[in-house]
């Protein structure tokens, strides 16, 4: 055995496929690692992972780190610069350090420092963006089909050794190959394998390979200099022969690969982790399936079939479903059988959900997948010690959280619904966190409409709540802001302020600021608002800017606050708005006129709220001359009719007549669709219950030649599929019912039925003018 081999014991576990984040695999590589250090008594711990975070690894024995846990890396001037390296209970890597910290065997961490790669990261995208920009390179069809296998193969090497054996899922031939073998005489298997499949891509390793091996090669040589004669070096699979080969290249050609790489400054700290996020269906790239399974067969490699069964009726039961001791024994039995089928030695995750599938859901899968989260990711949330260091905006955002009662909240890796009644001390609280979390980009939670809850009033909010891990580096980046959640919200709001120019984007935050409470910047916003207001000439923009200003103006009243400086606003853009609109509506192009048509819905509903007889008047009567004018479109002229009949502001004779116009055969068919998608938008119920104004719908779409038909169809559909199942089932019927045979057919004309007597008068004179008299 050559001497490097007698010094230096090299684990190898796993492929390490991502620069941010660690491809974790199964259990059994931790077992066998565990196995192997047991055996050889290492003085020194070498491991895979960022240098930059060496002082962390003691928390690792701290009785509150509870795994999974992320090692977050990050450049405290570019926060966009972060790296997560996270880790479970059944990771290779954190069982090595919880091994040398319990014996007091030295350890740290050896791969290409992220102070150095955050660098070559930078320098990376500069260098695709030059080769983006430059003419591109002639190439054949083979050179791209080369190219693309040998990308392939670099992002996934063992994904291209299990298609060689035949699997489609890398992670499944890695189960079954490796990960239920216990015995270490797999190590140098292992290491042949990726030693000839090194080979093969010599020539196609991208530099960041060759950076990071000469740096771990180099930390090697260092801990030998230190002393240690039995080092462990815990690495990926990849890069194994490489580094047991540390010999075999020269310490001045690997300090000639790393010269000149600048260092940028990091920090670290541990933040929490979840298994969704360690999982693939979460989109982490190195993630692995089933957390859950996993940390099952960790603990329990001896009866992890038992366990995992017992859980599935455990979580089963909880549904509300039938689940027996017997159907474990059952269910156990037949992924065993699965398994024999199968020359497997073990059942892995396909047989056992085979076999619960079969035994408890009597082969219906879906009744598994009411479970299925849980059983196979998990819902794990880990846990950091309170001794590390944090910033103090962390240690006051977790304080608000406890005062809101926001803890079980925070402590949920699933999507938590949660109501608020702004009365109560405590919600209210709860209510400005999240508000003031959401303009500092953390976005904890989704505000909902409470008219879908049953609930009125401003009193009352309605919240979707999920916590999400990346969230540890947004918080440090609005530190910068302040050292509260309230001093950094308002500061964040002041910058804003300076930031914006346009009309809407500074009223939504009116809104924002007033349910965060920020009432020390809420004077500096609504003078900005009133600068800008007046200085904007786009009637759009205005439009824009009213409702969430009324509704900031509402908010505000009914918390007692100083709200004249922004009724003063309120009461010069509403003018404008009704003087202007009818304009603006004018001569526009469909597209143009449906993005008016929600804006003016919106104008609308803000001037309800408003409750302003002066208000309510002018703008019924824009309302008016807007759905009379022959030059506005169809659509806003049916949704002003539909605004006005449901203020009551005209009659169901005078709506009739509105639609009697625009239905007209004088005029375009495709208008006046549109006019119906106005004129019904949000409800089709006043169709049913005025049969009138059905008939006149009935009778124009009788009358449409097949052409037209097939082209208005689309937008008629468009229409009718946006009511209710019940609203259509009773159109339907009318459709059906024949209207003739019961009540005469209303005329088409807006003048009504024609008198012949008067008719006999005139028509004399008529033909005397029209020069047809003898």
């Amino acid at each position: 055995m050559p001497a490097v081999v007698q010094k230096t014991c090299i684990c190898f576990l796993y492929v390490m496929l991502q620069v941010f984040g660690i491809r974790h695999h199964g259990p059994g590589s931790a077992q066998r690692l565990l196995k192997a250090l047991e055996s050889m008594q290492p003085d020194c711990v070498l491991i895979e992972g960022p240098p930059d975070a060496n002082a962390l690894i003691p928390y690792v024995s701290n009785e509150e780190m509870q795994p999974p846990v992320a090692l977050l890396i990050y450049n405290p001037k570019n926060l966009t610069e972060g790296a997560y390296y996270p880790f479970a209970e059944f990771s290779p890597e954190w069982q090595a350090m919880a091994f040398s910290i319990e014996r007091g065997v030295a350890v740290r961490f050896i791969d290409l420092p992220q102070s150095l790669q955050f660098t070559l990261n930078r320098e990376a995208s500069e260098k695709k963006q030059l080769a983006i920009d430059l003419e591109p390179t002639a190439a054949t069809e083979e050179e791209v089909k080369l190219a693309k296998e040998n990308r392939q193969l670099l992002a996934d090497p063992l994904g291209f050794l299990a298609r060689l054996a035949g699997y489609d899922d890398s992670e499944r031939w890695w189960e079954v190959t490796f990960e239920h073998w216990t015995d270490e005489e797999i190590f140098p298997a292992l290491h042949d394998m990726m030693a000839a499949l090194r080979e093969e891509v010599k020539d196609l390793e991208s530099p960041r390979e060759r950076q990071r091996e000469a740096y771990m090669r180099q930390q090697i040589r260092e801990a030998r200099k230190e002393g240690f004669e039995r080092i462990a070096v815990v690495c990926g699979a990849w890069h194994s022969p490489e580094l047991q080969g540390v010999d075999n290249y020269k310490t001045t050609a690997d300090k000639a690969i790393l010269r000149g790489i600048k260092k940028t400054k990091t920090e670290a700290t541990w933040i929490p982790w979840t298994y969704d996020r360690l999982s693939f269906q979460s989109g982490y790239r190195a993630g692995i399936i089933s957390p859950a399974y996993y940390q099952l067969l960790f603990r329990h490699p001896d009866q992890v079939i038992v366990y995992w069964m017992t859980e599935v009726a455990r979580l089963m039961r909880q549904e509300d479903m039938d689940a027996s001791s017997a159907h474990v024994i059952e269910a156990v039995r037949l992924a065993q059988s699965l398994a024999s089928l199968r020359k497997l030695q073990v059942p892995g995750i396909g047989e056992l959900r085979e076999a619960a599938i079969c035994i408890f859901c009597n082969g219906y899968a879906e009744q598994l997948e009411l479970v299925e989260k849980k059983l196979i990711i998990g819902d794990r949330l880990g846990q950091v010690p309170t001794a590390i260091p944090v910033i103090p905006l962390q240690k006051d955002l977790e304080k608000q959280i406890k005062s809101a009662r926001l803890s079980k909240e925070r402590k949920s890796i699933y999507k938590e619904e949660k109501k608020l009644d702004l009365r109560t001390p405590s919600n209210l609280l709860a209510s400005q966190l999240l508000h003031r979390l959401n303009l500092l980009g953390i976005d904890w939670g989704w505000e909902k409409e409470v008219r879908k809850y049953g609930l009125a009033g401003s009193f009352h909010e309605h919240w979707t709540l999920k916590w999400q891990p990346e969230f540890a580096l947004k918080i440090i980046e609005a530190g910068m802001w302040g050292k509260t959640v309230y001093e950094a919200s308002q500061e964040f709001v002041r910058r804003q302020i300076e930031k914006m120019d346009k009309l809407p984007e500074l009223s939504a935050l009116v809104d924002q600021a007033l349910k965060a409470d920020l009432k020390e910047v809420i004077e500096h916003l609504v003078q900005a608002l009133q600068e800008r207001s007046a200085k904007t000439r786009d009637i759009q923009l205005l439009m824009d800017a009213l409702p969430p200003l009324v509704n900031a103006l509402r908010y505000g009243s009914t918390r007692q606050l100083d709200v004249a400086s922004m009724e003063q606003v309120v009461r010069q853009m509403i003018p404008r708005i009704i003087v202007g609109l009818p304009l603006a509506a004018t001569n526009i192009d469909e597209e143009v006129s449906e993005a008016l048509f929600h804006k003016l819905l919106a104008v609308h509903r803000a001037i309800q709220l408003l409750d302003h007889q002066e208000y309510n008047q002018s703008w019924q009567t824009v309302l008016g001359h807007m759905a009379t004018s022959d030059a506005i479109n169809g659509r806003l002229r049916g949704g002003c009719s539909r605004l006005l009949f449901d203020k009551r502001a005209i009659t169901v004779d005078a709506a009739a007549q509105h639609m009697s116009l625009a239905l007209s055969q004088a005029n375009d068919s495709s208008d006046a669709a549109s006019w119906i998608e106005g004129f019904l938008h949000g409800s089709g119920l006043l169709l049913i219950h005025n049969p009138d104004l059905w008939r006149i719908l009935d009778e124009w779409v009788s009358q449409l030649s097949w052409e037209v038909f097939q082209d208005v169809l689309p937008l008629l559909r468009r229409t009718f599929s946006g009511f209710s199942s019940p609203e259509r089932q009773k159109m339907l019927s009318l459709a059906k019912h024949d209207f003739a045979a019961d009540t005469p057919k209303p005329s088409l004309s807006p003048y009504g039925e024609v008198d012949e007597s008067l008719a006999e008068q005139v028509l004399p004179n008529v033909k005397l003018l029209l020069g047809i008299l003898n």
